[in-house]
């Protein structure tokens, strides 16, 4: 008897797992999701909740996008910002460097917004001029060959592995 009632529960909370994940496609899909308009470093929100851009935290923005490509590390940045007195995004002295990689990957600073289903990584909704860009395409387009550039990691027959040379101050 428990194992049936535990059945119908089990198939009752896939059901449920199933029609949540339908409804957060659907949202997705006609624009109507929250997660278009999650708030971000350089942004702040209007009285409608939309994304609006925050004047000086989008010069710090637009300054980490032209660092990057004109040769400046992420350790670079940090130092600069450091310099500068530039508070990170979560009111801490030091920028840690998770902060500003992940600032250099996000296309959401172009206006665009990428929506993938974090459970099977199936579903990709994307919403162009979703808000206002703080940079151009082709400055985000610079950042991303410039930080395969810089990459030392090396897809070949063996799969991906590190280089022993790139970077490295030891000769060989």
């Amino acid at each position: 008897m428990i194992s049936v009632m535990e059945s119908f529960a089990q198939a009752e909370n896939e059901s449920r797992r199933e029609n949540i994940r339908i409804g957060l496609a659907m949202k997705a899909a006609n624009g109507s999701s929250d997660l278009y308009r999650r708030k971000l470093y350089g942004y702040t929100k209007n009285k409608d909740w939309e994304l609006v851009i925050e004047d000086e935290q989008a010069k710090v923005v637009r300054d980490i996008f032209r660092w990057y490509p004109d040769g400046a590390s992420v350790l670079g940045i940090i130092k600069r910002l450091s310099e500068a007195g530039i508070p990170s995004p979560t009111g801490k002295e030091q920028w840690n460097k998770r902060a500003i990689e992940t600032m250099l990957e996000n296309e959401k600073y172009t206006g665009t917004v990428t929506l993938l289903d974090s459970a099977t990584q199936n579903y990709e909704f994307q919403m162009k001029e979703c808000h206002s860009p703080i940079i151009t395409e082709s400055e985000f387009r610079a950042v991303q060959e410039e930080k395969k550039k810089q990459s030392n990691i090396v897809l070949d027959d063996e799969g991906m592995r590190r280089s022993s040379k790139k970077y490295s101050s030891k000769k060989k």
